[in-house]
């Protein structure tokens, strides 16, 4: 089973994406902050990440940099997403291997996730 891991300060959002995903079967983890995102990721070693640029702590380009920084972790596929307007330049900056502008259809979100996990 792939594992997902959203991070996303959106509670509702979080709840509606869990379900639809988890329905889809994969196994999904929900973390609402930024701090302490690396050690999640270290505890659940996730196939592919989605993460929010504006959360209330952090902001997720910085996240997702810093992530692809480890060796360990620069190839979980990571998919950025936000409502506010971003410059692409810093989602390149970011190294993330995808952008979806939110709010976003349910189905693209699967097919960028089934296309960036080579399924």
């Amino acid at each position: 089973m792939q594992k997902i891991l959203i991070v996303d300060d959106d509670k509702d959002l979080l709840e509606m994406v869990e379900m639809i995903l988890s329905r889809l079967g994969y196994h999904i983890t929900t973390f609402a902050k930024g701090s302490g995102f690396l050690n999640i990721v270290e505890s659940i070693r996730p196939d592919i990440i989605l993460l929010d640029i504006f959360l209330g702590d952090a902001d997720g380009r910085t996240l997702c940099y810093n992530l692809k920084l480890q060796p360990a972790y620069e190839n979980i596929p990571v998919i950025l997403y936000s409502a506010g307007y971003i410059h692409l330049s810093t989602i390149e900056n970011s190294k993330a291997d995808e952008f979806i502008i939110k709010p976003f259809d349910i189905k693209y979100l699967v097919e960028k996730i089934k296309t960036l996990l080579g399924i």
